[in-house]
């Protein structure tokens, strides 16, 4: 099987974007290519593993750290000062103020372990779209790896080696009016991370199908999808770098379609082609039907803010 290799050096840029990252205060932009470095610099990738510990560590530490016993009395007393010029408190108990300020503390608490939740939900999703656009932008489009007339499919076979052969017929099966031009194995500079690929062409556009191993990592579901597939598989959407992404995983692997057209798109091409990914590496080719039902598309914009 062939194997294509890709590098790029931001290292001091990225690094300088790092806690604007893990806060989550980038452009989605600019969060596309921090996570397109990350993925090809271990280095970089290893300091926002360090970042990222410390910072979950001194959350752990602040959850678990007990008020000081003397707070109620504190609060009261302050209450109790701040009464005499407080209207809407007359004649109210003090302690009853103070129980309130405490149950606004705890509700505050609550919507902010909510609020970190959601951040990080965002973020899981963000970073692996991101791996599918990195992928496309590198090999299909900065790479132009494919030639102008489709091959022929034995040599196609022959570069996706006996692993994924038989995942040809799957994807050229499930995207109407495009044509498969090339399919091979990426490796990623510096990581053991690698990739299957295909590239087809149609409907004006470059279109990359991506499968990557999981390594044990899952996407977050609820108000993170866009919808799910028939057979149960989730499916999730995203515009990063001026290309439209819908993701899924299945057993063992994420799986990516990628290309300039629009996001609803690429989820009903994506709605069709997992469960049939699915099936093909599980060594049951053939039992989905080509064409998907009618998909009620909802979304989670990437870099919106959650609401409570």
């Amino acid at each position: 099987m062939n194997i294509l290799s890709f590098d790029s050096r931001q290292c001091e840029r990225t690094r300088r974007q790092m806690d604007a990252y893990l806060s989550n205060e980038l452009l989605v932009e600019t969060t596309g290519e921090v996570l397109k470095h990350l993925e090809n610099c271990k280095a970089c990738s290893d300091e926002l593993e360090s970042r990222t510990r410390l910072r979950e560590a001194l959350l752990r530490a602040a959850a678990k750290r007990l008020p000081p016993e003397d707070l109620r009395d504190a609060i009261h007393q302050r209450l109790k000062e701040a009464q005499r010029g407080l209207p809407w408190a007359f004649g109210a108990p003090t302690w009853t103020l103070a129980f309130a300020a405490l149950a606004l503390v705890v509700i505050a608490g609550a919507v902010g372990q909510q609020w970190l939740q959601y951040q990080r939900g965002r973020q899981m999703v963000a970073r692996v779209l991101a791996l599918g656009v990195s992928d496309h932008a590198q090999c299909a489009i900065k790479g132009h790896n494919y030639p102008e007339i489709a091959q022929s499919r034995d040599q196609l076979r022959q570069k996706l080696g006996s692993q994924y052969a038989g995942l040809l017929p799957a994807v050229e099966g499930r995207l109407p009016g495009f044509q498969v031009l090339e399919a091979h194995i990426c490796s990623v500079p510096g990581s053991p991370r690698k990739y299957v690929h295909f590239i087809a062409r149609g409907q004006g556009t470059i279109l990359s199908v991506i499968l990557t191993k999981r390594e044990g990592e899952s996407l977050p579901s609820g108000r993170f999808l866009a919808t799910r597939a028939p057979g149960g598989v989730d499916l999730y959407r995203a515009q990063l770098e001026g290309f439209s992404v819908a993701g899924f995983e299945v057993p063992d692997y994420f799986g990516f379609v990628v290309s300039g057209l629009g996001q609803n798109e690429m989820v009903k091409l994506a709605a069709s082609l997992a469960p049939a990914v699915r099936n093909a590496l599980s060594g049951s080719i053939g039992t989905e039907k080509a064409a998907a039902p009618a998909l009620l598309i909802t979304s989670v914009t990437i870099g919106s803010d959650p609401e409570f």
